[in-house]
């Protein structure tokens, strides 16, 4: 079992990793989302009328402007990103739109304007949480044009996802296959980061870090892969397994051990 590992392990079990990592990851309710009063009467005005295909296709309209559908559903995703599927798929519309038809106007509106899933905003937060939290102790966020000024010894990239896979790409020649979360310069080595909050364990969680590992496994020389995990993945025993098969130079940690695994890089 590599060190970090091990040492990733024994801060999750000891006092407080949770309350340490909520402050990279808050958990904190989020604002509502409240409707316009105009559109708020027009489903009022169609649901009173009965009239199914015009609220169905009001509330799908809806979501394309930062409001959620009012259940969740696989399909109203589906005909919200292709409305030229409604016409060809009639029944599944109207199966939609009875279920709409049968909710309370009020559990409509609570449904639009709920706030935006916790969850799903976790990825954001490791990104504001590392471009606050390392400025201050004196390692930048920097710009690409900035980035590879060899004048500053070691630094962040600013910048996510895409940005990061053309430039370790095209610049530092190597071969990602996707973009992530985070770049990080010491002197002439380099470290592509991966973070990852696993709240449940099964299922999708299961196959992103068996994605998080390949690329950890992948990616070494030069630039450095290192997945930066939390939550379940250090209590699961399946994924403690998974994560005991890395070899030394093949690093994953809590997010609690980043400033010391960058410390150490020579």
């Amino acid at each position: 079992m590599n060190e970090w590992v091990k040492k990733s392990i024994e801060i999750a079990n000891s006092e407080g990793y949770l309350d340490r990592l909520s402050e990279v990851y808050p958990a904190k309710t989020l604002p509502i989302r409240p409707l316009d009063k105009q559109v708020s009467m027009r489903i009022h005005s169609l649901h009173e009328k009965g009239d199914m295909e015009g609220l169905l296709k009001l509330l799908l309209e809806i979501t394309k402007k930062n409001h959620p559908f009012p259940i969740e559903h696989p399909y109203a995703s589906i005909f919200r990103q292709k409305p030229n599927l409604i016409e060809k798929n009639p029944k599944v519309f109207q199966e939609l739109g009875k279920i709409i038809l049968n909710m309370p106007v009020e559990d409509i509106i609570k449904g639009l304007e709920r706030p935006i899933d916790i969850n799903r905003v976790m990825g954001q937060a490791f990104y504001n949480w590392f471009t606050n939290y390392f400025p201050n102790r004196g390692i930048p966020v920097l710009h690409e044009y900035q980035f590879m000024d060899n004048k500053i010894d070691r630094c962040f990239f600013k910048g996510r996802d895409e940005d990061i896979l053309r430039f370790v790409n095209k610049i530092l020649g190597f071969n990602l296959e996707r973009g992530r979360d985070f770049l990080y310069r010491k002197n002439d080595k380099f470290v592509v980061g991966e973070a990852r909050f696993l709240s449940t364990s099964g299922g999708s969680q299961t196959r992103d870090l068996f994605e998080t590992i390949g690329f950890i496994k992948q990616t070494k020389g030069k630039v450095i892969g290192v997945g930066v995990l939390d939550g379940i993945v250090w209590f699961n025993k399946k994924y403690l397994k998974m994560l005991s098969n890395l070899g030394d130079d093949e690093p994953a940690l809590t997010v609690l051990l980043l400033e010391d695994f960058l410390n150490k890089l020579g």
